[in-house]
């Protein structure tokens, strides 16, 4: 609980510090790997009759150990993934949709998209020019400044 708390102090408080030194330097990393190496030293002397220049040999060896598991397994993930569900207007291309408010011949109009990251309403203008009306199947054809140029679905 106590790395926790300090990693996060100091990742706030030296934060232009250790992003110039980079991720292999976070403090919570840190911290973590000498509660490793504390507790193995601990669990090392007290458990075994070993001298103290092997029993922080050996808890050196398992903290460097558990540092380079925690980066891997845990830091690295972590950075890499996602901060939100959102996605960009330009995935929409080729996507399937519904007409909510008419869409002029030389107009612009909203459309309604499902996606298994949630719904949304966009901005549409006719791709091919013509009049498209409200409830009518479209498809994203293209994606110019924000603005989704649509074309009408023909139901076969």
């Amino acid at each position: 609980m106590i790395s926790l708390f300090l990693g996060d102090v100091l990742d706030g408080v030296l934060d232009s510090i250790f992003d110039s030194i980079g991720e292999f330097f976070n403090p919570l990393l840190l911290f973590s790997t000498l509660a490793v190496i504390g507790g193995s030293g601990v669990l090392f002397t007290k458990y075994t009759g070993l001298s103290g220049a092997y029993v922080l040999l050996i808890s050196l060896v398992i903290g460097l150990g558990a540092y380079l598991l925690i980066y891997y397994f845990l830091v690295i993930p972590l950075s890499n993934a996602e901060a939100s569900s959102s996605f960009s207007v330009q995935e929409l291309e080729g996507k399937l949709g519904e007409v909510i408010t008419t869409i002029p011949a030389n107009g612009y109009g909203e459309i309604f998209i499902e996606s298994p990251n949630g719904s949304r309403s966009e901005t549409a203008k006719s791709f091919d020019e013509v009049e498209i009306k409200q409830g009518q199947k479209i498809v994203v054809v293209e994606v110019i400044d924000q603005i989704l140029y649509v074309s009408k679905l023909d139901e076969f």
